[in-house]
């Protein structure tokens, strides 16, 4: 019983590494070589010179955590395109409400931000809800031959 429970424990700590790694990764991608001068271009007088970093990481950690149980966990069973699809709806419904908000509040927050920024978000969560069910599935089938 306590090796099931150390190796359950183990497949939500890979699960959970692989979607903070690909969170970092295609985040670092997308704003270091992709998009980083479209948000430097549109939000001019709205973004700070130096960045405060715990936010960041405050929002990864529950983000992360929040997309292993409603993408990863609720998928565990069926197979990797599910966790996609729930990453998908998590990103929209997530990354929608960051960005009409903001748009509708923010007056240099422009259309064409709002646009690329809700698309990257529903992929970008899509992607490492994948990355998380397969790092789950990875340590399972050793918790269900014992």
């Amino acid at each position: 019983m306590r090796d099931n429970i150390i190796k359950f424990l183990s497949s939500i700590c890979v699960s959970m590494l692989a979607i903070f790694l690909c969170f970092a990764v295609l985040d670092l991608i997308w704003f270091t070589f992709i998009s980083g001068d479209w948000y430097q271009q549109e939000m001019q007088g709205l973004m700070r010179t130096e960045f405060i970093i715990w936010p960041w990481l405050a929002f990864y950690f529950l983000y992360g955590g929040v997309t292993f149980v409603l993408a990863v966990v609720a998928n565990r069973d069926k197979p990797i395109y599910y966790a996609g699809i729930d990453g998908a709806l998590l990103g929209l419904a997530s990354y929608g409400a960051y960005n009409l908000t903001s748009y509708s509040i923010l007056e240099g927050f422009s259309l064409f931000i709002m646009a690329i920024d809700w698309s990257w978000g529903t992929f970008l969560t899509s992607v490492c809800a994948m990355a998380g069910w397969a790092g789950f599935q990875k340590v399972r089938p050793k918790i269900d031959q014992k």
